[in-house]
């Protein structure tokens, strides 16, 4: 028997020769997923990447420089840190406690790794820990906040151990927007974690200018106009982003910036989040950071300042951004 083709048009129409594959109706698509998640973007991962993602596919020679991304283009890793996370991971047996670890690893890198694998204990790196990190790397993170800021005390309890700055930032956001009238003031230009995280949460933007004039500064004049403005929108401003030194600009903040930042947010109970990543990586000859903590401590009229401080292993410390890590510091909030 001959079959029907389907392409014959002489076949006639009263005689269903070809059924017509029904298109699948998707249960998760465009329009029932959440459409906060749809407005989100994240540029330095957008439509400029794919564009060079399908040229690469196409055999162009491509140079990603969209994000700060060291060993992508070329940086080699620093062996210490790679030498004593293989002997934390490696059993005692095969590492520390093996009778040639001498000569294989370096006397500091085998101290440093027992160190670590005693604070870790028997259950070793594969396994949970406190939700804040594990006690004694908050301890050793106290005590390099401590050293940073000329000895004003800082607490382990205070201190949470994070998957990189990023995922930090976004569980304080999560905790902070309670309703769609709620507000985070970015500095613009920013970098685009702020604007992608307040788009996802639902939450609302008010940008701040940076003055490239005065070496990218803010005055307290500008962040009274932006929230006068978002106020008379009937918009709550819960959180203040601060990245110092800046993304993308590069500036290092002056303590009168700083100043004028950290008083502002005290004054209006604005909570203030203090993107330091970049703490380690200053160049500029005269620059110097001073942290946002050290700025509430020791200025009149930021008593009350309630901060948050993140910082990251990725950027000052070893350059490996695959290798997340970092933490972030409460300073003054809530202990509820």
């Amino acid at each position: 028997t001959k079959l029907p083709n389907c392409n014959d048009t002489s076949v006639s129409p009263l005689v269903e020769q070809c059924d017509t594959k029904p298109v699948k109706a998707y249960s998760l698509n465009e329009s029932t997923m959440s459409q906060s998640l749809r407005k989100m973007q994240y540029a330095v991962r957008g439509e400029v990447v794919m564009k060079a993602d399908q040229l690469a596919a196409e055999g162009m020679a491509i140079t990603y420089t969209n994000i700060g991304n060291p060993h992508a283009v070329g940086q080699k890793p620093l062996t210490f840190y790679r030498q004593v996370m293989a002997l934390c991971d490696l059993p005692a047996e095969c590492g520390v406690d093996h009778p040639n670890a001498n000569q294989l690893f370096p006397e500091d890198v085998i101290l440093r790794a027992i160190e670590m694998r005693s604070a870790i204990g028997d259950c070793g790196t594969g396994s949970y820990t406190n939700s804040q990190g594990i006690v004694a790397f908050r301890e050793d993170i106290k005590n390099f906040i401590e050293a940073r800021d000329g000895g004003i005390p800082a607490f382990a309890g205070d201190i949470f151990m994070s998957n990189g700055a990023s995922s930090a930032i976004q569980a304080v956001l999560t905790a902070t927007f309670a309703s769609d009238h709620d507000a985070l003031m970015i500095p613009i230009p920013q970098y685009p974690i702020y604007s992608a995280l307040v788009a996802l949460l639902g939450g609302r933007q008010v940008g701040y200018e940076l003055d490239e004039t005065n070496a990218w500064g803010v005055t307290t004049a500008e962040l009274e106009a932006r929230l006068s403005s978002a106020q008379a929108q009937g918009i709550k401003v819960k959180a203040l982003a601060m990245i110092n030194p800046g993304n993308p600009t590069g500036q290092v903040m002056s303590r009168d910036s700083l100043e004028a930042v950290c008083l502002f947010c005290a004054k209006h109970g604005i909570l203030l989040l203090s993107d330091e990543v970049y703490q380690r990586n200053v160049y500029a000859e005269g620059a110097e950071f001073i942290s946002a903590k050290k700025i509430a401590v020791e200025t009149p009229g930021c008593e009350n300042l309630e901060l948050v401080s993140f910082h990251s292993t990725s950027k000052g410390l070893i350059g490996e951004c695959g290798r997340r890590g970092g933490y972030m510091e409460l300073h003054n909030i809530d202990p509820e």
